[in-house]
């Protein structure tokens, strides 16, 4: 949350500002680190609250295993990585580790304190690599993994921006037109007196409407949006959304992509740490953030625990492609399943990022076209009843 505070510095003067910090707590014990003394504290409920940026996460994931690599001892590493500019909330989390790690607990146990922070899946390869002996290295895959997750992400909502906004400026315009243009052009028709042509009568319909019901629509839409945000609400109604996209013909191709590359190359991250296969797999469907291939994971997992192969356990599912059961299969017998998964996840993400690209490239021209014809459409209705009584006369 963000906070208004004032307080006394040593001086006794009066000072006041705003920080960013997790509770009011921490907040006052962010003035005393600066030798301040708190008189008050409002929370601004207006601002956003604070997250911990997963693009920092990745940054400084690379950055501690850097520092171990060059024989920094990790207490001191997780200091160092404190005094970094634009951090936001990280510092804080930065110190509640390294005070952890100063009582003798090992990084893992110490993330386990802030599981809304580190992911089980984070948690899981950092202890991987501490039971290996090789943590840095353990780090250095982690965060290639979590930028590549990263870039995949960036790369769909980039290709969905374009189209998105574009649809909701045509909607804008569509909607101001029908709300405040054609009122006007219908008072000029009963002026004229004269009957209306259907497609003229289509209009003025449905600008009634519109006009009519816009308060009711406003607020059902607001209604509606405040209970879908509710977490109970959202846990149902958010898989079952999820999984609707999927069955699109060409964005869920899209989708489907996006996903699995994330989780073939998190599989073969946890792979490569040393983590057994049957352990992977839910952390892996977790990684890939979709609840279709969440669900799946756990089935993959509940088969492999009772003897089956990765690719023999893909093979009996819908969702995972030939292509990625014949590069499993192949990985398994050579003994190179991690770095199968990877060139798998690799091909995956390099035909997601050509198709978006032509995807958004076709876009572009169609929804112009779509937009052209709504409102083309809409001004030649209007103007019918004016070509038709110049004919007239």
């Amino acid at each position: 949350m963000w906070y208004r505070w004032q307080a006394v510095d040593a001086q006794g003067h009066l000072r006041q500002g705003e920080l960013q910090a997790a509770s009011a707590a921490l907040a006052r014990a962010l003035l005393r680190r600066q030798g301040l003394q708190a008189r008050s504290l409002q929370t601004l409920w207006w601002r956003a609250p604070p997250r911990h940026d997963p693009r920092t996460l990745a940054r400084l994931t690379r950055q501690l295993a850097s520092l171990l690599q060059a024989g920094i001892p990790l207490l001191q590493a997780l200091t160092l990585l404190q005094q970094g500019p634009g951090l936001g909330l990280w510092p804080q989390t930065l110190q509640a580790l390294a005070q952890q790690v100063a009582a003798g607990h090992s990084l893992h146990a110490a993330m386990a304190r802030q599981p809304q922070v580190f992911s089980s899946l984070y948690r899981q390869m950092v202890a991987a690599g501490e039971m290996a002996g090789d943590l840095a290295a353990s780090l250095e895959r982690l965060a290639g993994m979590l930028e590549r997750n990263e870039a995949l992400r960036s790369r769909l909502r980039a290709a969905l921006m374009y189209p998105a906004l574009v649809l909701l400026v045509c909607l804008g315009v569509v909607l101001l037109i029908l709300l405040w243009v054609v009122p006007v052009f219908e008072e000029v028709f009963r002026a004229f007196g004269a009957p209306l042509p259907w497609p003229t009568q289509l209009v003025v319909l449905v600008s009634r409407g519109l006009g009519e019901g816009a308060p009711a629509l406003l607020l059902m839409t607001i209604l509606v949006t405040l209970i879908l945000r509710t977490p109970s609400v959202r846990a149902r109604w958010q898989p079952l959304w999820q999984a609707w996209l999927l069955r699109l013909p060409v964005l869920g191709d899209l989708i489907r992509q996006s996903v699995l590359a994330r989780w073939c190359q998190t599989l073969a991250s946890l792979l490569a740490s040393g983590i057994p296969l049957a352990e992977a797999l839910v952390p892996a469907g977790l990684a890939s953030g979709h609840p279709v291939y969440e669900r799946a994971s756990r089935r993959l997992q509940r088969r492999i625990s009772q003897g089956s192969s990765l690719h023999q356990a893909l093979a009996g599912h819908p969702r995972f492609p030939p292509l990625l059961v014949q590069m499993c299969a192949t990985g398994e017998e050579t003994g190179t399943l991690a770095q199968m998964l990877a060139r798998t996840g690799d091909g995956l993400a390099s035909d997601f990022e050509t198709r978006a690209q032509g995807l958004s490239a076709l876009l572009e021209p169609l929804i112009i076209v779509v937009l052209g014809v709504s409102i083309g459409g809409i001004l030649v209705a209007m103007y019918l009843p004016i070509f038709q009584l110049g004919q007239v006369f």
